[in-house]
């Protein structure tokens, strides 16, 4: 709760993308896995999460963060970046979409 605390106090705003899912153990849920990047480093976090996992990966999301502890975040799963210019000005690249694979034994 402290973590937050600091949040709150030191608030600064980044874009971060959800890349994994850490599959969670008997005792944990499953995480989102995301990562951010303040000042040219870059930081990994997870976040619990709720429905569909598959709503949530390689999608970018704003992150709140503390100025004094980057380290220290928050993604805000409601808050959905699309903007491809930002996220290049946050220092992300988008996720490379899978090539289809050609078949050479089908007709046309």
């Amino acid at each position: 709760m402290l973590s937050k605390i600091e949040i709150d106090q030191n608030e600064e705003r980044t874009i971060g993308l959800v890349y994994d899912i850490d599959g969670g153990t008997a005792t944990a849920s499953p995480s989102l896995v995301y990562k951010y990047i303040v000042s040219g480093k870059e930081y990994h976090s997870t976040s619990s999460f709720s429905g569909n996992k598959k709503m949530y990966l390689n999608h970018f999301y704003e992150v709140r963060y503390s100025s004094k502890s980057p380290d220290l975040s928050e993604i805000l799963l409601d808050s959905i970046v699309s903007d491809i210019v930002m996220i290049k000005k946050a220092g992300l690249t988008l996720p490379e979409k899978k090539k289809k694979k050609r078949n050479q034994f089908r007709k046309n």
